[in-house]
């Protein structure tokens, strides 16, 4: 049979970032002998899927025939794919350019953060998977997907693992500060990373962070190693103290802009008297500065 794919997030523009389940439904289908394409023109198919992650991209999935599958947070909160689907290799040829494997071995939350789609989506926390269901091992890095690893209840068995195979990890999604003690701190000091990276996304947490950070130093991490992803914008927040606590520990600060469901950003009229020392992508950096009023 002939399977079309497509990710509707991908930009001509900007590298995508490959879509997890397409990469497995290629897998399942190419099992069975399929042939499959990836973002070709819609036609001369025997069955379609489209997925759809970001929100803003939504309105792609207009003029798509009603015979096309769909399925991507963005589009239908409560689909997944079919377990035999689900818990199966990705194929990373479908994205050529991709040189690193990528999964969840959790899914959930303990948190019911206002801003985040994951309680309503994947629910409580629970063990998803280890990294060998996911990790190709001509692949030198992975990244885990997981919403709040450090929270999981196989939490040690896939930081085990990791130690183990030193393979070098991103845990792309952040990691929760107010769930580092001692004993994670040294886990993490252990994992082959080339940043650790965590969230500050609300005042209210500034003792956990405090306290998560001096974990982490005890642990002999130096404070370069570590990254903060800081919510800008949220309910009118600019986020200008958590960042300025964050630069006096000497951390990379990597605002993040909140985005509407329509992709909409918000515009602060907060007044700068300081510089922050901030790091992370330029273009985020511009995204916030703009926001805040300090360029056009």
């Amino acid at each position: 049979m002939r399977i079309a794919l497509f990710d509707l997030d991908i930009i001509s523009s900007r590298r995508p970032f490959p879509n997890l389940a397409l990469m497995k439904l290629s897998t399942y289908h190419k099992q069975r002998g399929d042939n499959v394409n990836l973002n070709f023109p819609l036609n001369g198919y025997d069955i379609a899927y489209a997925s759809c992650v970001f929100s803003w991209h939504k309105k792609r999935v207009i003029g798509l025939p009603s015979s096309v599958i769909i399925g991507g947070s963005a589009l239908d909160i409560s689909s997944q794919l079919p377990n035999e689907v689900e818990h199966i290799m990705p194929d990373y040829s479908l994205y050529p350019d991709q040189n690193f494997s990528m999964g969840f071995t959790s899914r959930g939350c303990i948190r019911k953060c206002p801003w985040c789609i994951v309680p309503s989506k994947e629910g409580e926390i629970r063990p998803w998977a280890n990294i060998y269901e996911f990790w190709d091992r001509r692949h030198k890095e992975i990244k885990l997907l997981d919403n709040n690893i450090l929270a999981s209840p196989n939490w040690n068995e896939t930081a085990e693992l990791l130690i183990k195979e030193q393979v070098r990890t991103d845990f792309n999604q952040g990691l929760d500060i107010r769930l580092v003690d001692d004993k994670v701190a040294y886990q993490l000091s252990k994992i082959k990373t080339k940043q650790l990276r965590f969230a500050f996304d609300h005042i209210g947490i500034e003792a956990q962070l405090r306290q998560g950070i001096a974990h982490l130093l005890k642990a002999d991490i130096k404070s370069r190693h570590l990254s903060f992803y800081v919510l800008i914008g949220f309910r009118g927040d600019a986020g200008w103290d958590r960042m300025k606590l964050l630069q006096s520990y000497n951390v990379d600060v990597y605002p993040m802009l909140y985005k509407d469901e329509t992709g909409k950003e918000p515009k602060l009229n907060t007044k700068i008297s300081e510089t922050i020392a901030f790091r992370g992508g330029r273009g985020n950096l511009r995204k916030y500065l703009r926001a805040i009023g300090r360029i056009d």
